[in-house]
């Protein structure tokens, strides 16, 4: 229960809460396959290093642009969730739709998801961006465990701070879209 909610035993769909935050954790078994047909898939619809260039480029210019930043599919059960959250707080951002969902991706959209995953470690969806940084997707936090993705920083306190940009990571650094962190998949 990653937003702190109380579980009253009433069964009602509170935000949060459900099949979500476990399906997330089990995906995270899979996370290898997942991280081997991400670039299978570009490569398949014909991606380039020019491609792959120009998808970067796109993603450094949405994030630099725009204070949040979340890449979503229209069908994910995650990226809705992660537009709640976000709708809950009151939250302006730059909502990225790839497609309805990974398997019905063309060549330009896979190259982004694949270049995604080259510049967070992450190859799933949602990924979430505020002011620059790259926090991890809904349930998941990025490899460096430095956040602890959307629903931990909303349960934690720390979401608001750090869309005000009075959040401080203690100086650790995280992964902008500038670096390159460990290539390790996290899935939501």
């Amino acid at each position: 229960n990653p937003l702190g909610l109380k579980d009253n035993g009433g069964g009602e769909l509170t935000r949060g809460r459900g099949i979500l935050k476990p399906a997330g954790k089990a995906m995270g078994f899979l996370s290898f396959l997942f991280k081997l047909e991400n670039k299978l898939q570009a490569k398949l619809f014909g991606a380039e290093d020019l491609d792959f260039a120009a998808a970067r480029k796109e993603i450094e210019n949405t994030i630099s642009n725009n204070k949040i930043v979340i890449y979503t599919y229209g069908l994910s059960p995650f990226s809705s969730e992660t537009s709640e959250v976000l709708d809950e707080i009151g939250a302006e951002y730059a909502n990225v739709e790839l497609g309805l969902e990974w398997f019905l991706l063309d060549k330009e959209k896979s190259t982004i998801r694949a270049e995604l995953l080259d510049m967070t470690g992450q190859s799933s969806l949602p990924h979430v961006f505020i002011n620059g940084k790259h926090i991890g997707g809904l349930f998941t936090g990025t490899p460096d465990a430095l956040f602890p993705g959307l629903a931990g920083l909303k349960e934690s306190g720390e979401l608001q701070k750090m869309i005000a940009g009075t959040y401080s990571d203690g100086g650790g650094g995280n992964p902008t879209i500038t670096n390159e962190p460990e290539k390790t998949a996290v899935a939501d």
